[in-house]
């Protein structure tokens, strides 16, 4: 991508390059005029986020949320999100096909919470990351959302909703990427999107899966991280010195 996020051990949010779409979250996205033509300016240096907000979509009132500390930070091509240490999401930015989870396409220049996860401890988000097109959340039930254009079943929606064929799994950790997106889930995991490179795991014959479905190869063992790039997957598994194997608990029936 064209521009960068970071975070202090303080839990500030630090954004740096180009504002084209809003996706440095400073309420800029950089146009000047100069001649005849449109340009966007950069920020060469990295500038602090200081505001976040909250909408209310039937009244359209905005609220700044104060004293808002980040603990992790996602970016995709021209859009961004962040949760916070109190474990709410906020996402800013481009919102074609409704990639920010606001229930419009209007594009955000600053943070703006999505009111979806919102509530008790369980509705609030664990893990979130940014594919693409889109965007994916994990709340305290380890229950995976997806919004925006995300190769699922071809749905492209302005809001998260459930992933219906991995209901019931805990989801341990998303891997978005452009075509194809990987999930470690209990001691499985699961792959669905385009492959060419055979990038969804499932052997060469398998070259695209609209619905998740498991890695075989590697069902059984538990997956800490994944992570997809433009055509390749990567797991990261328990050694067995960490006795990673399956306990009553965490062994369901699928």
């Amino acid at each position: 991508w064209d521009f960068s996020l970071f975070v202090t051990a303080k839990g500030f949010l630090y954004s740096a390059g180009s504002s084209e779409s809003g996706q440095l979250g400073i309420n800029d996205n950089g146009e000047y005029i100069e001649g005849r033509k449109l340009f966007h300016s950069t920020h060469v240096s990295p500038t602090r986020v200081h505001s976040f907000f909250t909408k209310e979509p039937r009244r359209k009132e905005v609220t700044r949320v104060a004293d808002v500390r980040i603990r992790h930070v996602s970016a995709g091509q021209h859009h961004c999100l962040a949760v916070s240490e109190a474990d709410e999401l906020y996402t800013w930015g481009f919102n074609g096909h409704g990639r920010l989870g606001h229930r419009t396409t209007e594009n955000e220049l600053i943070p703006m919470r999505v009111l979806h996860f919102r509530g008790d401890k369980n509705s609030l988000v664990k893990i979130a990351k940014c594919s693409y097109g889109g965007c994916f959340a994990v709340n305290h039930l380890g229950n995976l959302f997806c919004w925006g254009q995300n190769q699922i079943n071809r749905l492209e929606c302005p809001y998260p909703i459930p992933v219906d064929d991995l209901y019931g799994w805990n989801v341990r950790d998303i891997g978005p990427g452009k075509n194809h997106h990987v999930v470690a889930a209990d001691f499985s995991s699961i792959s669905f999107g385009k492959a060419t490179n055979g990038e969804l795991g499932m052997g060469p014959s398998v070259k695209s899966s609209s619905r998740p479905d498991k890695m075989l190869r590697v069902d059984g063992l538990k997956i800490l991280q994944c992570a997809a790039g433009t055509a390749h997957t990567i797991l990261l598994a328990a050694d067995d010195d960490d006795k990673a194997k399956r306990s009553p608990q965490e062994t369901r029936s699928k």
